[in-house]
């Protein structure tokens, strides 16, 4: 049985602190469970010689244990943004309001005009789709044209390209402007209820 390590069970909680890792991430990295990393953090357990060893090179770049530093701090809570202005905060220039709210406006028509054509697109792709068997199916009755062989090959080939599905980058585009359409229209919201 390996001989257990007196070192202190900050330093994995330091070590995880300092370089980003999740409790499964140094549990991999050090070859043992996550409950075991776990068990050490809390000080149930203690690091065994053979889990301290993969420490040492990243112990190495801590900073002492007393700098204020020593772990990156963690992320300042998000508080909710307050609708009142603070005390002593004097009035807003209007016409500063007024011309971002004129830029938000026109923002946001352009990007309602590219979700329009977006989903255009969509819609005669999903139209073209649904006919492509019967159209198939008919440009199979047709008799093949001894003056154009291949036309029968190419109006298959071409009736397929226009029921072809838009790519997911088409939809991923669609999801944006959506978002920066919500985004427009409670921006010119909060300005308008500024003055």
């Amino acid at each position: 049985m390996p001989r257990r390590s007196q070192s202190s069970t900050n330093l994995v909680v330091r070590v995880r602190a300092w370089f980003g890792l999740t409790q499964s991430k140094m549990a991999l990295y050090l070859g043992v469970s996550p409950a075991f990393v776990h068990s050490v953090e809390i000080g149930r357990r203690k690091l065994t010689a053979t889990s301290l060893l993969p420490l040492l090179p990243l112990l190495r770049h801590l900073p002492p244990a007393d700098t204020a530093d020593a772990a990156p701090s963690s992320p300042t809570p998000v508080t909710p943004i307050s609708a009142a202005p603070p005390p002593g905060l004097p009035a807003p220039e209007a016409a500063e309001l007024d011309f971002r709210r004129r830029v938000c406006r026109q923002q946001a028509a352009k990007v309602a005009r590219e979700l329009a054509a977006l989903e255009a697109r969509a819609r005669v792709a999903a139209h073209w789709a649904e006919a492509l068997p019967a159209l198939r199916e008919a440009a199979a009755a047709v008799p093949p044209d001894p003056d154009n062989p291949d036309h029968a090959a190419w109006l298959l080939g071409w009736l397929t390209r226009q029921a072809r599905p838009l790519p997911a980058a088409a939809a991923t585009r669609w999801h944006l402007l959506r978002a920066r359409a919500a985004a427009l229209a409670a921006e010119q919201a909060a300005l308008s209820g500024a003055q």
